[in-house]
């Protein structure tokens, strides 16, 4: 499918995004660490049928152009509070996976009158009070392991891709393997910025207000009693575990993933 693409501007950012066509309910899609919007693509197409699907780029990756070293999830979430004021959206659910749940929660949380309802897919919690010394080592695998992780032509990196994540669809290993090659000529530091940025997300699920899905599984970086605290520390969730599947639930057990958000999106 052929996705339309464009930016929205503000101060000295562009925020770029790719979007369907109509006019129906919209749904936004947010990308995790070092993807960008079109990783969302098998997904979108199956959603672009009854929704108005939008999948922006972050803050340091894909097209989208912030000012360099302004990195937290405050200001991406206010990247999405804007795309959704600038679209003039109502009724927007939001779908974020990892990072990109981190940042649904943070729009959630901050600018409750945007959004409707919000799906989280084994979500990137930062924990408050991480120690040096685990710190200091996502330091190092964020500056020195993972730009040589993603080394090579995108011939490379898709042949690698396949052979890390066998069960990975075509539609899934292309947009991925182009988004590590935009996001190595970008800004790497954005995820050292990011472990800086300590939160308790807990308080953060207590003050959305709005319905949650969260799906896990049981290879994720979720754990049981994270997603059971979720539950018990939210207004209204739904919690869906997925077995047979890792961090990248969708694109390991498509359509599971796919049946628990058709059920939850509202028409």
């Amino acid at each position: 499918m052929e996705w339309k693409s464009d930016y929205i501007k503000y101060d000295d950012n562009k925020i770029h995004f790719f979007y369907g066509n109509g006019n129906k309910k919209p749904v936004i899609l947010l990308h995790g660490a070092m993807d960008n919007g079109l990783c969302f693509s098998p997904v979108a197409e199956k959603l672009s049928k009854d929704y108005r699907v939008i999948m922006p780029d972050a803050r340091g990756h894909g097209l989208t152009e912030t000012p360099e070293a302004k990195f937290s999830y405050d200001l991406m979430a206010q990247d999405i509070a804007r795309l959704i004021k600038d679209l003039n959206l109502e009724g927007t659910q939001i779908m974020g996976h990892s990072m990109g749940a981190a940042m649904t929660t943070m729009v959630a949380s901050n600018y409750p009158e945007l959004v409707s309802r919000i799906i989280l897919e084994d979500p990137a919690f930062r924990t408050k009070g991480m120690s040096k010394l685990k710190k200091g080592l996502y330091k190092f695998l964020a500056k020195i392991i993972l730009p040589r992780l993603f080394k090579g032509t995108y011939e490379d990196l898709v042949k690698s891709c396949h052979k890390r994540s066998p069960t990975w669809s075509d539609e899934e290993v292309q947009p991925w393997a182009e988004s590590k090659i935009l996001f190595r000529e970008k800004n790497p530091k954005i995820l050292v910025g990011l472990l800086e940025d300590a939160r308790d997300w807990k308080e953060i699920i207590k003050n959305i207000s709005c319905p949650i899905l969260l799906i896990t599984s049981d290879k994720g970086i979720t754990k049981d009693k994270m997603a059971q605290d979720m539950v018990n520390l939210s207004k209204d969730c739904k919690w869906v575990k997925i077995e047979g599947a890792g961090h990248n639930i969708r694109r390991e057990q498509f359509e599971k993933y796919l049946e628990e958000v058709q059920d939850f999106l509202v028409p």
